[in-house]
């Protein structure tokens, strides 16, 4: 449970972090993470074992893949992917904004520490450790064996 709340102006983003990151795990005792995607691509199949993770759509297009489903969103659009999931996201326009959300939180140092391993071994090391886990680019969603 964070100790406090707190408000951040535009250009600002939580200590520790650079102005996307709205909400930390540090900043809200673990409660969630927001961080405000500007992107022009996604991520593959991938599943998370520990938390639940939303989009919100502020501009732009993406296009996510989720369990057998595949959903266009566009401003305004919004999709909740439950932990258990396997899912996948790409931009569909030339850039799209992003608001992306788990809950409880471990996206801010997820992609901080996956995006600085220097290789691909690394990477699969860091998402291991936060319970997620990369598919196949072959991946089939209707041949997943989802949890009970």
């Amino acid at each position: 449970m964070a100790e406090r709340s707190y408000a951040l102006r535009p250009g600002q983003g939580t200590a520790g972090f650079g102005e996307a990151v709205k909400a930390s795990g540090t900043a809200t005792g673990g409660a969630m993470t927001l961080i405000r995607s500007d992107t022009t691509g996604g991520a593959p199949w991938h599943v998370h074992t520990r938390e639940d993770e939303c989009f919100y759509v502020v501009s732009g297009r993406i296009r996510v893949w989720h369990g057998t489903r595949v959903t266009d969103l566009e401003a305004d659009g919004f999709v909740f992917l439950p932990r258990g999931e396997p899912h996948a996201w790409d931009v569909l326009s030339p850039q799209a904004r992003v608001l992306l959300v788990t809950v409880p939180a471990m996206l801010e140092t997820f992609l901080d520490e996956f995006h600085a391993a220097t290789n691909e071994e690394e990477r699969y090391v860091v998402a291991a450790r936060y319970g997620v886990s990369f598919l196949p680019e072959d991946f089939d969603p209707a041949s997943w064996a989802y949890p009970d």
